[in-house]
């Protein structure tokens, strides 16, 4: 029953949260509940390494199914985990970004939208799943409409219009699969598909389609990501962090659930047509690397960029994805926690720059290192991590990628690769040595005064920054565990 405490818990703090509005109360009940939620996802990890969790109320198909396995259990525990150091930050934060009034509104969001994801997760059955698709969609919305700007609100409205244009194509697909296997669930259609695949080719195809462009689309995979640059841009700095590091990665997971867990890796690797689909995805993926970097190094706004750059990131994943391997698939997962501990404090440290400075111009950003020092160099960690050096958990990643590309014999890749982590330091390090080598926009006579954030403030950014050098460094037991994750649904 711990998957379910957990999100019972997230929506608990929620609903007390909504009904008392105390600002104060609801930054501290939120943070509880996720401290609470942590350390039950910690159990839970333990837990499944020895066994998966399962609990079923009901029968097919409208059963209430949830199933954990390793590979779930650390999906929860990092989001969980991220989500936490970004409530934390958010408590100093959010004050800039929303009025006073809508503070508890944005706090109950965030517990929601957590728990939501959590049971996209662990949950098996797609009814379930794809109400709680649905829910996480409004809820990740409400944490961009809630600045109550024109720019929010158009930028919201675009992200749920699309997101639900995506839903209602993973909908068609799973549609298809409830009419050839007459089961809702995950283990269910897996069976069915089992032995009576050859009778349904074409279907299962469409359905893997549908399900590939609505994934692609609510994950906003390149050239389907146009909602995304708006959204993450104009969120409170908090929300973009959540909706980049942990939003996106859930609808991903679905897809690796929906491939590996009910097509199975036997059909899918045997069939030309999957085949050529997930041939597709990586190019596409492998497009979107390239792509997404060209347009953040086109962006003059460092949020805009930074969400630019999340593109070419989720391009990474989904070329893992698309290898069929594997290697290829730890790559993707992998990529995943870099991503989500990397692009969470990259956009805390830019919102941070922006309370403190009222600037979002990057060419406005000259000599900010002297007057940030701990937040630029902070802000310095996210980015070589992006870049892919060593000693940071970026490196690590683009070393698995690399290893995955040769074992599927895909070596184009490489180079795409290569150009990819260039392009990266393109608009990644001119941020950097502008900050602390370029020169202010102020006269040189004029006193700097500091605008560093308080340490309080700061301190769960530099949390985050010890993550990306911890998990490069120690990160062995990491690695073992989505390896045996994997082995639990391959």
């Amino acid at each position: 029953m711990l998957p379910i405490v957990i999100m019972l818990t997230l929506f608990a703090a929620a609903g007390v949260i909504f009904v008392i509005k105390v600002n104060v109360i609801a930054k501290r009940l939120a943070i509880a509940a996720h401290v609470l939620a942590l350390a039950l996802s910690a159990l839970m990890l333990a837990v499944t390494a020895d066994e998966p969790i399962s609990v079923i109320l009901g029968t097919e198909p409208w059963n209430f199914y949830v199933l954990v396995t390793p590979l779930d259990a650390f999906m929860v525990s990092l989001f969980i985990g991220v989500s936490l150091f970004i409530l934390w930050a958010s408590v100093t934060m959010i004050d800039h970004d929303i009025e006073q009034a809508r503070i508890p509104m944005y706090y109950a969001l965030m517990c929601v939208l957590i728990a939501t994801l959590c049971g996209v997760v662990v949950f098996e059955n797609f009814f379930n799943v794809f109400l709680l698709v649905e829910a996480s969609s409004f809820a990740a919305a409400g944490t961009v409409v809630i600045k109550n700007k024109p720019e929010n609100m158009r930028a919201g409205l675009k992200y749920i219009s699309l997101s639900i244009l995506g839903s209602s194509f993973i909908l068609m697909g799973i549609i298809i699969l409830y009419f050839i296997t007459d089961s809702l669930s995950i283990t269910g259609i897996y069976a069915s598909l089992s032995t009576n695949f050859t009778d349904n080719e074409d279907s299962v195809r469409n359905a893997l389609i549908f399900i590939t462009l609505g994934t692609a689309l609510k994950s906003a995979l390149f050239p389907l990501h146009i909602w995304l640059p708006d959204a993450h841009g104009t969120a409170p700095s908090p929300s973009s962090a959540a909706l980049s590091a942990l939003v996106l990665k859930a609808y991903i997971f679905l897809y690796v659930k929906i491939l590996y867990k009910a097509i199975g890796a036997e059909i899918l690797l045997n069939d030309e047509i999957m085949l050529l689909t997930l041939f597709l995805v990586m190019v596409t993926g492998a497009v979107a690397m390239i792509a997404g970097s060209i347009f953040a190094l086109m962006q003059s706004d460092i949020k805009r960029m930074i969400a630019y750059s999340s593109v070419a990131q989720i391009g990474y994943i989904f070329m893992g994805i698309g290898m069929g391997t594997r290697l290829g698939l730890f790559a993707a997962i992998f990529h995943i926690l870099t991503h989500a501990v990397t692009k969470a404090l990259l956009f805390l440290a830019a919102g941070s720059i922006i309370e403190q400075t009222h600037n979002r111009t990057i060419s406005k950003m000259g000599g900010l290192g002297s007057q940030m020092r701990i937040t630029m160099l902070l802000f310095t960690v996210g980015s070589l991590s992006m870049i892919g050096i060593p000693l940071f958990i970026g490196f690590n990643s683009k070393w698995f990628y690399a290893v995955g590309i040769i074992d599927s014999h895909n070596y184009w890749l490489l180079g795409v690769l290569a150009l990819s982590s260039l392009l990266n330091a393109a608009y990644y390090l001119p941020i950097v040595l502008r900050a602390f080598f370029g020169k202010s926009d102020t006269e040189d006579f004029l006193p700097r005064q500091s605008l560093e954030c308080p340490m309080r403030a700061l301190m769960p950014i530099i949390c985050l920054a010890f993550l990306i050098v911890a998990l490069a460094l120690l990160g062995g037991p990491v690695n073992s565990y989505i390896y045996m994750g994997i082995d639990s649904i391959w």
